[in-house]
């Protein structure tokens, strides 16, 4: 699905002018969407399973892996986000309904690694992940860089219109606007001139069991744009969400 098509479908039915659409569909930030069907489409990561970590990089302490990235796979146009352009992105958070520990480990491509479960916490199953390149769209103002003046009435339709766009097909994505679920957090983006999402990972009781206490959870991996630049991948931050 293109969110950009079904957004300007949905805005129009509720009479959103035309102008203001196509301002809103100009703000669209590619991202990478990841998928458990391949279909053709690159593999690109995996979900769950064993850290392969180079020597002297410990398993975070209680931390899950949730997502293994192969920087190298993704889509040249699937994110705006300054990466590396190879290597591995590892994807670290506590197993809790709301958590708030979490680590990103960059292992450079080329690098002796091993493969090795972390002590004390849940091995979640692996699935392998393919890379699609997809758009994101903002649900609020506050997520871009700079003051749109939107019409009060304006803003507020836009944002029914995002809230109520059919689910996307994918439960990980990198890159874009993040997301937000039902448990009242804001999305993620609080000041779109400081940080950006790095990863979004949706977990749900089909994939994780009970190991989060909740059926489904929103977990979106934060960074600032001066952090990203430098690599400082340690200094990655959670903004989540769950069903409620």
């Amino acid at each position: 699905m293109d969110v950009r098509q079904e957004f300007r479908r949905a805005a129009r039915e509720e009479g959103v002018p035309v102008d203001q659409i196509e301002r809103w569909v100009r703000l669209a930030r590619p991202q990478t969407e990841l998928v458990p069907k391949g279909d053709g489409l690159p593999a690109a990561g995996r979900f769950g399973g064993l850290a392969a970590l180079p020597d002297g990089e410990q398993w975070p302490a209680g931390q899950c892996l949730v997502l293994t990235l192969d920087l190298a796979a993704v889509p040249s146009h699937g994110h705006d986000l300054d990466l590396p352009a190879d290597g591995s992105l590892l994807f670290f958070v506590e197993p809790d309904f709301a958590p708030s520990a979490c680590r990103v480990v960059h292992v450079p491509a080329g690098a002796a690694v091993t493969e090795r479960p972390g002590p004390g916490v849940p091995v979640l199953d692996p699935i392998p992940l393919h890379a699609r390149a997809g758009w994101s769209l903002p649900e609020n103002e506050h997520e871009v860089p700079f003051d749109l003046r939107l019409d009060d009435e304006v803003e507020e339709a836009i944002g029914e219109v995002m809230w109520d766009l059919d689910d996307n097909d994918y439960e990980f994505s990198l890159g874009g606007y993040g997301a937000a679920s039902t448990g009242g957090a804001d999305n993620p983006i609080l000041d779109a001139n400081d940080h950006v999402v790095l990863a979004t990972v949706w977990l749900d009781e089909g994939r994780v069991g009970d190991a989060f206490g909740e059926t489904l959870i929103v977990v979106n991996f934060m960074i600032k744009h001066a952090d990203l630049a430098e690599r400082a991948f340690d200094r990655i931050w959670l903004m989540t969400d769950f069903n409620g």
